[in-house]
């Protein structure tokens, strides 16, 4: 049944349905995401708790899609709300970049 979910996983029907996948480890995570990105013909938003998750996925979503489909990253902006100072530029200009591609992203078959 483990490996089921792995390669079929279950992905919300509607917007007020939740789904939690449980005992995925090492990168089972994102053999799942990235086969349910495959499977499902719409956009998927991947919110995750910290930045170096974040990216831990874009890198395997990246080997598991092979290209196929597009991964935008929206890097966190680093910094408290009540702090004196600005994000960096970097993250600034890379969270403009993924709105301004947000609107062209097609699925490549």
């Amino acid at each position: 049944m483990a490996n089921t979910l792995i390669f079929s996983p279950n992905v919300p029907q509607s917007k007020d349905q939740a789904v939690i996948w449980t005992g995925l480890t090492g990168c089972g995570d994102s053999l799942a995401l990235a086969s349910a990105i495959k499977n499902e013909n719409r956009l998927f938003v991947i919110v995750t708790p910290d930045n170096q998750t974040a990216l831990r996925l874009e890198h395997e979503l990246a080997f598991f899609l092979q290209g196929e489909h597009p991964i935008l990253h929206f890097p966190d902006w680093e910094t408290l709300p009540y702090d004196v100072f600005s994000p960096l530029p970097e993250i600034i200009s890379e969270r403009l970049k993924a709105l301004a591609l947000l609107p062209q992203v097609k699925r490549a078959h």
